[in-house]
């Protein structure tokens, strides 16, 4: 994405009903075409069929994310995984139900598994239904267009083979095509190595084949660049370090993508899908036309606001469900800009969608650790909330140059190569957020390695990374258990070790049951 600091806009178009991607029906007796939906079988003909049936697909992403006014917590779920876990992050003593979670203390029957579940499988059905329409029916597609909407379905079900791969380590099911017969949809474990494979494979063509640039109408489009980069990333998450460098290296020296000038602007409301943003979640206000339609949950005639709830999980009001932890705050310099940008402190102008006020007493606000995350909100919430204050339409940036940057040092440490450039890449992150901070030297492997962790916390707090970062590093039970250990008598200790394999989550215990035996759980649980 060759984007500027300026808000370009969203993607532009509106799905045609996506309810068609559901299930197929047929009806030997009658051939009466209906008058208020489409059929499948007079759908997948045109171009702008394959794009609606493509970005259907993307839509699903949102549903990770997005809070809406009828299914309003949903996007909860999938943060108790991807953020609760972490370290960094913590939550009101009276939240329970979060802290269950910080504390590893949840079950395979809990509603976040079958829910992240369907919502990751509901994305991949989708991305496989484009793929095997281009290949089976008649349309009207130049071969360019459909080897490019191929990518894009492939990048889409490589984006969520991927999610699976990091929540249930390649022991979930792998569907590379659709489930049509009811008396025969139940799909069994797959493996770690025939998912990883799949994932590479399918970045593999995406980066081949889309294109390295959208224009302004398309933005939050995946790009080559952007499928490159995630294949870097399933690299060097399955410890294959010499591959991940050559991915990472590529598209540092050779793609589009830039730091932004400093940290506060790269989560700026109206610098959206900006320089540094490699991949994005698109949000848009109730008024504008995006095409991640975000209506899985809503009757058909339901517009979804697109966005999610940060105040309700993040504000001030009846306590905090997502709060910074006192690690985080201690691994954090005082003097480092990043943190005014993360977190809310003493003193500090708190914006609502109606007023803004001064904070003077945190704790007493519903704060146990004396902070607030402030990350995407700040003088962000006048501009891009709604009246009802219901939800935020910022971006989340998935995906960050700043991220790939330290995975590029990381990549090089691992594979013994240029340690003076692993230092210098770590120090262009940090020292472009912090120009006062004291540069990471060249040192052996093992001083970069801590290092390189340390800046991975303070650069990507609360982005969804941490918690798979310590996973796998192999360091995630010494670091729960160390936490324990610093917390007062009486606070509940972690099930690490029990509730998860190594890190891996269970799978839902509701689909196991359905399968009727034909999908069992991960090993070790």
């Amino acid at each position: 994405m060759n984007f500027k600091n300026t808000y370009m806009g969203r993607l532009k178009y509106i799905l045609v009903p996506v309810f068609i991607l559901a299930m197929v029906t047929n009806c030997a007796d009658l051939d009466l075409q209906p008058l208020d939906t489409v059929s499948e079988g007079a759908f997948f003909k045109t171009e702008v069929d394959f794009k609606g049936a493509t970005l259907a697909s993307y839509s699903s992403m949102q549903s990770l994310y997005a809070t809406t006014e009828i299914n309003y917590p949903a996007f909860n779920e999938w943060f108790k995984l991807a953020y609760m876990t972490s370290d960094m992050v913590t939550t009101d003593p009276g939240k329970f139900d979060f802290l269950n979670y910080s504390k590893f203390r949840f079950l395979p029957t809990d509603g976040s598994f079958q829910y992240i579940f369907v919502t990751v499988y509901q994305g991949i059905h989708r991305a496989n239904l484009v793929l095997e329409k281009l290949a089976s029916t008649e349309n009207e597609l130049t071969e360019a267009e459909k080897t490019q909407y191929e990518a894009e379905a492939r990048f889409v079900r490589g984006w969520f083979n991927f999610l699976s791969y990091n929540l249930w380590g390649g022991n979930a099911p792998l569907l590379l095509g659709t489930r049509k017969d009811l008396n025969d949809i139940a799909v069994g474990n797959s493996t770690p190595e025939e998912t990883v494979q799949a994932i590479i494979d399918d970045f593999t063509f995406a980066s081949a084949n889309l294109p390295a640039e959208w224009g302004d109408e398309n933005l939050g489009r995946a790009t080559s660049w952007a499928a490159q980069s995630y294949l870097g990333k399933i690299y060097l998450y399955t410890e294959d370090y010499e591959n991940a460098r050559i991915q990472f290296e590529d598209v540092y020296n050779n793609g589009p993508y830039a730091l932004m000038p400093d940290y506060e602007s790269v989560f700026d409301y109206e610098q959206q899908n900006n320089q540094e943003s490699i991949f994005e979640i698109q949000f848009a206000s109730a008024g504008d036309d995006n095409g991640w339609v975000l209506d899985d949950f809503h009757p058909e005639n339901f517009k979804a606001t697109q966005g999610f709830n940060r105040e309700s999980d993040i504000g001030i009001f009846d306590g905090s469900n997502y709060e910074p932890s006192a690690k985080y705050l201690a691994l954090s310099d005082p003097e480092d800009p990043r943190l005014d940008v993360n977190i809310y402190r003493n003193g500090e102008t708190y914006y609502t969608a109606f007023e803004s006020f001064q904070l003077e007493d945190i704790i007493g606000s519903g704060g146990s650790s004396g902070a607030l995350i402030k990350k995407y909100r700040g003088d962000n919430v006048p501009k891009m909330a709604p009246r009802n204050g219901a939800v935020d339409y910022n971006n989340d940036r998935v995906f960050r140059f700043a991220d790939l940057i330290l995975m590029y040092s990381e990549s090089l440490i691992e594979s013994d190569g240029d340690l003076g450039l692993a230092a210098d890449l770590i120090n262009e992150v940090r020292l472009r957020s912090y120009p006062d901070a004291t540069p990471v030297p060249t040192g052996s492997s093992a001083e970069l390695t801590s290092a390189l962790r340390d800046e991975r916390a303070r650069e990507l707090f609360f982005e969804g990374h941490r918690y798979f970062d310590l996973v796998r590093w192999g360091i995630a039970q010494e670091t729960f258990d160390a936490i324990d250990q610093t917390e007062d008598e009486g606070v509940i200790e972690n099930t690490f070790a029990t509730r998860t394999a190594n890190g891996i989550f269970p799978l839902p215990q509701q689909e196991i049951d359905k399968s009727g035996g034909i999908l069992v759980q991960v090993p070790g649980l």
